[in-house]
């Protein structure tokens, strides 16, 4: 039997080893981005996409590190 969880889950959040992450799909959305701009940030090592459930994530933490290097760059 499960335990009742209090916490509200949304479509798109994944959690892992008390780390939470993003679906891949959701970051451009998210972060105000376009869609080649977050895969420009895949492709430069900015973001790194794991597997969750056969979908792909990003690292909450890791998001928070791109959107601080682009602020620093303006």
């Amino acid at each position: 039997m499960r335990s009742h969880q209090s916490e509200k889950r949304s479509p798109g959040w994944f959690f892992r080893n008390n780390h939470q992450f993003l679906a891949l799909s959701q970051v451009p959305q998210a972060l105000n981005l376009t869609a080649s701009e977050v895969t420009d940030a895949v492709s430069r090592g900015e973001l790194e996409i794991i597997r969750i459930s056969g979908c792909k994530a990003v690292a909450l933490e890791d998001l928070y590190r791109y959107i601080d290097k682009r602020e620093a760059e303006k």
